[in-house]
């Protein structure tokens, strides 16, 4: 049995027909039912950003920040804040025509899909054979927080984040045994990540900094210091073009997101007891039943036992039990609540990383569990058990989240989240509900306005002050970007925010003025530096792979050990993996 599924293995059309299987199963548990779809979580307001990014597209703007589609034309600035980049072929597909309960479903297939890949090829880059890497594959994507992350959370920021997770393992640890010449692979992993989830890239490099401080004797060294600074610069650079907006409209404005935050990170912690008991009945997925499953968790403390003992994977099991503290009410949050580390927002999202620890450490085996005859078969089989299980009690629970097809294609702009984070704080969201009528406020004894056009693109209205620059309060949530022009003999003020936290220009004069929002010098910068960098990156590319003209082979290099001189490269069998770099 063993010999024909190592025989399979290396074929990769193989590999890549049981991810395609297992990524629609996964979702055809939960998610797909004849007639119905499981609607619950955030899936509304990741609904509604492939419709705004279908919708910016339909209007040819490609990069949108601040789309008229949110909130029923008031415009929400979702696409500045929240990444969209891994949404444009959902919005594609929006854009053809595809409705939405399929383009969700693809979109969770494919995230799936892309998910069991890296997490094989990261396997191999980590020295594990194809049949261990792909365990490694299943137990990363099976692990129960992703599960529920994907069945009851449906946070498709975090899950896209995710993906990329076990690369940065690999990559830190090939940087820590030296191999650290194909350093852009570390960088790529964290560009992934930043252009999917802010968070999820904040807390991946607080591990990073956490597994390069407990090995730093193995980090001090010229070539592997100018290594890590160049992978930092590439991922800065590749990023510029969400960060640095972001910065901008938080310089000299305030948000929901810190002076009202719907989440305090206090009221997230849980006692051991309960997340012990939580993970050893794998619970679905509520506010009080956060957990990590009953296998990630036995093995965590299987292995922590172990490797303590035989002073092994120290550093590794050192980070794991260190996050699995901070998600009790041990860890002193209370003092830490107005820090930075307070966007992390739930501590329990650490359980994506000690899920990735523990597949690894399961996987390199030093146990040898794997090597005992029907092991892998039966650890396998109990993983695809709980799976089952846990996609069954979660609909189980849910039952009134079973939405007919008709209702989950009816898009609702007004979902922005629960918690408006990107609201600016002024906004009164209840109170913007109710005027979806979106009307120009003004002194009707000081101006006249006429014929006016309110859409979702842009407003514009004709004017005549009486007295000198009169203001005019526009249905539009104020972000740093919106341009007024005037035909005629009239002014117009630069808009800013109202006390309401609307639009505001005063107008004097007369003529016509249109308002509509325009990409801010910085964002343009910012685009143009992220564009750059990719286009140099892309030549880099080519060039090497003329330069060198690497044949066809199923001999790739995977990592590289640095001499004085040169480079001496080590190879390994890796099955028709040849679209590797170098």
């Amino acid at each position: 049995m063993r010999i024909i599924m190592n025989r399979l293995i290396k074929k990769n059309y193989f590999i890549l027909l049981l991810f395609v299987i297992i990524s629609i199963l996964l979702v055809s548990l939960i998610d797909w039912h004849v007639g119905y779809i499981f609607a619950t979580g955030d899936y509304h307001y990741h609904l509604d950003r492939i419709e705004t990014l279908a919708s910016s597209i339909k209007h040819l703007d490609f990069w949108p920040k601040v789309d008229g589609h949110f909130i029923g034309g008031y415009g929400y600035a979702s696409s500045l804040f929240y990444p969209d980049v891994f949404l444009y072929l959902p919005a594609l597909l929006r854009v053809v025509g595809i409705s939405p309960v399929i383009t969700y479903m693809f979109t969770l297939v494919l995230i799936n899909f892309i998910t069991l890949w890296v997490g094989y090829y990261a396997g191999k880059r980590m020295s594990f054979s194809s049949q261990r890497a792909l365990i490694f594959a299943l137990i990363y994507t099976l692990n129960p927080y992703r599960l529920q992350t994907l069945y009851s959370r449906q946070d498709l920021g975090e899950l896209l984040g995710m993906i990329f997770f076990p690369l940065v393992l690999s990559e830190l640890m090939n940087f820590k045994n030296g191999y650290f010449r194909q350093w852009y692979i570390l960088s790529f992993a964290m560009i992934g990540i930043g252009l999917s989830h802010t968070i999820s890239l904040f807390m991946i490099i607080l591990f990073s900094a956490m597994y390069v401080l407990l090995n730093i004797k193995y980090f001090l060294s010229k070539k592997k210091i100018v290594a890590l600074m160049k992978a930092a610069m590439l991922t800065i650079f590749a990023t510029a073009m969400i960060y640095l907006p972001i910065l901008e409209q938080m310089h000299g404005q305030k948000y929901a997101l810190t002076t009202n935050p719907l989440i305090q990170i206090t009221g997230q912690i849980f006692s051991i007891q309960d997340l012990f008991k939580n993970s050893l009945l794998n619970s679905v997925f509520h506010g009080d039943t956060v957990n990590i499953g009953i296998v990630i968790l036995i093995s965590l403390i299987v292995y922590s036992i172990y490797n303590f003992t035989k002073r092994q994977n120290i550093d590794l099991t050192v980070i794991a039990l260190f996050l699995f503290f901070a998600c009790t009410n041990l860890f002193p949050w209370k003092l830490l609540s107005h820090s930075i580390f307070a966007v992390i927002q739930f501590p329990w999202r650490f359980f994506s990383i000690i899920s990735l620890i523990v597949a690894y450490l399961l996987v390199n085996d030093d146990l040898h569990l794997f090597d005992r005859k029907y092991f892998t078969f039966i650890f396998l089989t109990v993983i695809a058990l709980f799976t089952i299980n846990l996609s069954q009690q979660t609909i189980t629970a849910s039952k009134n989240r079973l939405d007919p097809y008709s209702d989950f294609n009816k898009i609702d702009s007004y979902y922005i989240g629960a918690g408006h984070e990107y609201l600016p704080s002024q906004v009164n969201y209840s109170e913007i509900r109710q005027h979806k009528d979106r009307t120009l406020t003004y002194d009707k004894s000081n101006i006249s306005i006429q014929n006016p056009t309110i859409n979702r693109q842009y407003i514009s209205f004709n004017f005549d002050s009486h007295k000198g620059f009169t203001k005019v309060q526009l249905p539009l949530i104020y972000y740093k970007g919106y341009q007024s022009e005037v035909y005629g003999d009239g002014i117009s003020t630069v808009p800013k925010i109202s006390p309401l936290g609307l639009t505001e220009i005063s107008l004097s004069g007369s003529g016509t003025v249109k308002i509509q929002y325009d990409h801010t010098l910085i964002q343009k910068i910012s685009l143009f530096i992220s564009s750059v960098t990719f286009l140099l990156v892309l030549f880099k590319f080519i060039e090497k792979r003329r330069r060198y003209n690497i044949p066809v082979t199923d001999e790739i290099p995977v990592f590289a050990v640095s001499t004085e001189n040169d480079y001496v490269f080590v190879y390994r069998i890796v099955e028709n993996m040849n679209n590797n770099l170098n």
